[in-house]
């Protein structure tokens, strides 16, 4: 049975949601891919918060870039993306825990969060099932 991660991840004070995309997927994503190697997971899905530059009320750290809000509050909606790892299995994502977070992989992989992340509010939560309805 598939295993799936979603974390939350929150740029980094100064940094732009363009320049915080552009740096997540340009050069973040290669060293995970690099450092996880053979044990990346089988998927890495972003979805990245939509913001408008300006335009509506936003909170202190999104005060000029408020999120598209449909329900809820600014507050709700103050990180960057949601990003969804999934894995064969449990046993798949301990696996690569193991390989890829030793104290040189680690501290490459952390060098590199500290230049955009927010690592103070990096939220995780295993995800217990998904379902899937979709159009007939």
């Amino acid at each position: 049975m598939a295993f799936s991660i979603l974390f939350f991840f929150t740029r980094k004070a100064g940094i732009s949601p363009e320049e915080f995309k552009e740096h997540l997927e340009n050069i973040h994503m290669p060293i995970l891919q690099e450092v996880a190697g053979p044990h990346f997971p089988l998927s890495h899905r972003r979805h990245y918060i939509q913001r408008t530059q300006g335009q509506g009320e936003g909170t202190t750290r999104n005060a000029s870039t408020p999120a598209q809000i449909l329900l809820g509050s600014q507050a709700d909606f103050d990180y960057d993306v949601v990003a969804e790892l999934t894995f064969q299995d449990a046993a798949a994502f301990q696996t690569f825990m193991a390989f890829s977070h030793t104290p040189e992989k680690a501290a490459k992989v952390g060098a590199d969060q500290e230049l955009f992340l927010d690592r103070s509010q990096l939220r995780a939560v295993v995800v217990g099932g998904t379902e899937v309805t979709k159009r007939e």
